[in-house]
């Protein structure tokens, strides 16, 4: 049994395999019973919109049945994921029981955590996601969690390669500002995508948000194998010069974890991407994991410009997710290449 939960588990060559699979589920967009009799069961912690119609569309065009449970409330209980605890809070189940139960129930799981933002040190332990690992009996995939989001870094690599060979290109993650300190879950996956698919990566935050040690390490040793670059810089408008990708995203910061970022007008204008940024790369794709919000994370003439490819990547989550949980449970259909070169 293998999970989707993190990229790290994934070797370049597996990831586009993924790809290739999600590509042809693309262009042929026909009816499956590839999942025929299988249920499946995404447990959200969080909101979401993409995420949970991606998925339960996905499932049902493969003949699956999708069930999606709202975890803590909209009819489930609150759910404990610490081993050893006692129980006298709001939760009212442990995942030690849930999860095991679910598994006898459904052939694969999803699960949807955000960190709690009070502790970075606690919420990368990522002890829901853990949970679901170590108890589920089927499959899991990570829907979004504390430090990454494999699914949306799956569908980004897919929205690249539609329009350019990534090897060698030049990517770029900008940091935006925000009214919220939001996870680190979507740009450490899009830097760790990146470097995977042979991008040079080009990191452009203000001092004070880097992204996860661990994360970076991994970066730094796939842009060393590849023999491309990895730089960190505060330096804008200046990073987005002979941009291929520009992947615009807020996160919070490390160092003051759970603060949000600063609402001085002049921070924030020089944080904001824009057209005039845009204009400095070499007519690279504009890319946004959604939801944005427009004239503070960037700029309407961008997300309304040529440069936006924002909602073609959001639809790719809908091809990857089959292209996943194909590779998860498929039984009845004929080998592909992603599912060939993961047999075991």
């Amino acid at each position: 049994m293998r999970h989707f939960t993190h990229l790290k588990d994934f070797t370049p060559a597996e990831l586009d395999a993924l790809v290739d699979e999600a590509l042809a589920l693309k262009a042929r967009r026909a009816p499956s019973a590839a999942l025929a009799g299988k249920s499946l069961a995404f447990c959200f912690m969080n909101p979401s919109l993409r995420t949970q119609v991606s998925f339960n569309v996905a499932t049902h065009e493969l003949g699956g049945h999708p069930l999606t449970l709202s975890l803590g409330s909209g009819g489930t209980w609150g759910m404990e994921s610490v081993e050893g605890v006692v129980m006298d809070g709001a939760a009212a189940e442990h995942l030690k029981e849930a999860v095991p139960v679910l598994g006898r129930m459904v052939a694969a799981l999803g699960l949807r955590s955000f960190p709690t933002g009070l502790s970075w040190e606690e919420d990368r332990q990522e002890k829901a996601l853990a949970a679901f690992r170590k108890y589920s009996t089927v499959p899991v995939v990570n829907m979004e969690s504390a430090s990454g989001h494999p699914c949306q870094a799956l569908a980004d690599l897919m929205t690249i390669r539609e329009r350019m060979k990534p090897a060698g290109k030049n990517f770029l993650l900008s940091w935006a500002p925000h009214i919220k300190a939001l996870p680190m879950a979507v740009p450490n996956s899009s830097v760790e995508m990146a470097s995977m698919a042979g991008m040079n990566v080009t990191i452009a935050r203000p001092e004070g948000y880097d992204l996860d040690p661990e994360v970076m390490a991994r970066v730094k040793a796939n842009c060393d194998a590849a023999g491309t670059t990895l730089k960190v810089t505060d330096d804008v408008p200046g990073a987005f010069d002979g941009q291929h990708v520009v992947y615009g995203k807020s996160w919070g910061s490390i160092t003051h974890y759970g603060k949000a970022p600063s609402d001085d007008p002049a921070f924030r204008k020089k944080w904001l991407i824009t057209a005039d940024k845009m204009r400095r790369t070499a007519d690279a794709l504009f890319m946004h994991c959604l939801p944005v919000r427009r004239n503070l994370v960037v700029s309407d003439e961008v997300l309304d410009g040529p440069w936006s490819v924002v909602v073609d990547e959001a639809e790719n989550r809908l091809h990857t997710a089959k292209a996943v949980l194909l590779h998860l449970l498929s039984t009845q259909t004929a080998p592909t290449a992603a599912t060939r070169r993961h047999a075991r």
